[in-house]
């Protein structure tokens, strides 16, 4: 799991060749302008899934990995907070649909702090849970840009 905002994305550049064009659609994205559904940059390869929704309660979320694509999750408008579990503290509840690449967990994991202007990367395995609210639901605008696949 990498957390940092898109001023320092340049340092990660080296750990995948296509990370620059990630970074890049990112940073490029405005409220206003906001895509919902999927924007393609690279075919299966490299894409973003735009969302507007609202947040949820932290039992209504779910906690989830994935096994071929990582995850850039890249908040645009609103607020959400975002949690990260290690495996051993968790248990399948819902074997990994490929098709989906897809794994669904119960457990116990610990929240992370995004910046404003941040993102954060969560590596295939990494079990990831997100779109919770704070003190009270919210609506979000958020990209999930996902990377690898075929």
């Amino acid at each position: 799991m990498i957390i940092d905002t898109l001023d320092n994305a340049s340092r990660y550049y080296m750990l995948h060749p296509s990370l620059e064009q990630a970074f890049d659609f990112l940073d490029s994205l405005s409220p206003e302008e906001f895509p919902e559904g999927r924007s393609e940059l690279i075919g299966n390869h490299l894409y973003g899934n735009g969302m507007v929704s609202n947040t949820k309660d932290f039992e209504d979320s779910i906690w989830e990995s994935h096994d071929k694509y990582l995850d850039i999750h890249y908040l645009v408008e609103g607020e959400e907070k975002v949690f990260y579990a290690a495996v051993e503290d968790m248990k399948e509840i819902e074997a990994y649909d490929a098709e989906k690449d897809f794994t669904v967990f119960d457990g116990t994991g610990k929240e992370v702090f995004v910046p404003k202007g941040g993102f954060v990367i969560f590596f295939p395995g990494e079990i990831h849970k997100a779109l919770v609210h704070g003190a009270k639901p919210g609506r979000v605008k958020k990209m999930v840009i996902k990377l690898g696949g075929d």
